[in-house]
């Protein structure tokens, strides 16, 4: 299943559905510029790289009054110069090959194009029971931007476009009762890496329960290997919504971690334009207090899960603040400020975002680092020919749907 005519025929095959259901497509052209995120430590030259992408999304869905099924497929152009990029910072792939089933139709030194199923979800309801079957996104604890309860495929702390997050090849059970409390099991299947001797699939169980306004959740999973257990919660009080996630992990049985987050938010009007504004701390129990030793301090656990998507930040204490200000019902911006405070590295993003019509979104910003060599957002030394990290860029992407 790799040459172009599979993933020709499979457009063909479902093309023909779509009159009788559903059907809608997403375009996506994003660029940014920003300084090489790689170089060797003996030069001190400084040049630009240019990375661009194009993402198609097709989507198709039907239903009944006891089924429904949602296929998307993704087909995705990325040119890329310079291939290193800040792994903590930025997304994880559309594409992971370590686990992902994918068509390569095309791929050179430089750039790729590559297609994927994204979607294929099978789902039967009734009135208090639901079970999925297929390739769909998962979504675990209330970070706003920092995830240490979400494992699949959390989006990343600078990620602009967050409409659709990666499927996962999972069975989902939810049974809901009648106190308004729900019962969820979840079996994530993975490829396993021949060269990787873990287990890479995930099962779990999540307990969800109303109190009052008030909202309580527990999570216990087997992840990678890796024992979980959460408690995530939400209250309201007054406009101020407070968010915490508490997880303890265990890598092995005698190596366990507790990371934790607490976030607030509250929106507010100011000359008649809504504002929205919020404050996360995460505390990252598997993270490190001083990162001048280079990449080399990091644990094997954490950079697994750097590479997984799993998790995107190195210190150990980080706090990030925003606000979203809605300036006219086409113009929004958006400003993010993530630090680690232990070492006192900071990053922006700022961003605004134009709706010239119903359909059609774009987005422009720019993201600058503050930070010294072998701080959270400065640059890293991994070795001693290579760095990565602590470069600033400009960034513009057009989103149309239909």
């Amino acid at each position: 299943m790799n040459s172009p005519l599979t993933w020709l025929l499979t457009i063909l095959v479902f093309f023909p559905l779509s009159i009788a259901a559903d059907s809608n497509f997403r375009v996506k052209i994003s660029t940014e510029l920003s300084e090489a995120s790689a170089q060797a430590s003996d030069t001190d030259d400084t040049d630009l790289s240019t990375q661009r992408l194009l993402n198609l999304r097709y989507l198709w869905a039907t239903s009944s009054d006891n089924w429904a099924f949602d296929l998307q497929l993704v087909s995705e152009l990325n040119y890329t110069p310079d291939q290193e990029r800040n792994p903590w910072l930025h997304s994880v792939s559309q594409f992971e090959r370590q686990d992902r089933a994918y068509w390569t139709l095309t791929e050179g030194t430089n750039h790729s194009l590559i297609a994927s199923v994204d979607r294929a979800q099978l789902t039967y309801k009734s009135d208090s029971f639901r079970a999925s079957l297929g390739r769909f996104p998962n979504s675990w604890g209330r970070g706003l931007v920092f995830h240490p309860l979400d494992v699949f495929n959390a989006f990343a702390p600078t990620l602009v476009d967050r409409d659709f997050k990666r499927g996962n090849d999972s069975l989902l059970i939810e049974y809901v009762f009648k106190s308004g409390s729900e019962f969820q099991v979840l079996t994530t299947v993975r490829k396993r890496l021949v060269e990787i001797r873990r287990p890479s699939n995930t099962f779990a169980i999540k307990y969800s329960i109303p109190i009052g306004m008030a909202e309580f959740e527990t999570v216990g999973a087997i992840h990678y290997g890796d024992e979980i257990f959460g408690v995530s919660t939400a209250l309201p009080v007054a406009d101020i919504v407070f968010r915490t996630d508490v997880v303890r992990t265990c890598l092995d049985q005698a190596d366990c971690h507790i990371s934790s987050i607490l976030n607030v938010d509250y929106t507010f009007s100011f000359l008649g334009s809504p504002i929205y504004i919020f404050g996360e701390f995460f505390y990252n129990g598997i993270g490190v207090k001083d990162l001048s030793p280079g990449y080399g301090v990091l644990s094997k656990a954490h950079t697994r899960r750097l590479g997984r998507g799993d998790l995107f930040s190195l210190g150990r204490n980080l706090l990030a603040v925003g606000a979203h200000v809605s300036w006219h019902p086409l113009w929004n911006h958006t400003i993010t400020v993530l630090t680690n405070t232990n070492d006192k590295s900071a990053l922006m993003q700022t961003y605004v975002s134009f709706a010239p019509t119903d359909h059609a979104n774009v987005n422009f910003g720019v993201r600058l680092p503050f930070g010294d060599t072998n701080e959270e957002f400065g640059e890293l030394i991994v070795d001693d020919e290579f760095k990565v990290g602590g470069v600033a860029g400009v960034f513009a992407e057009f989103i149309y749907y239909r």
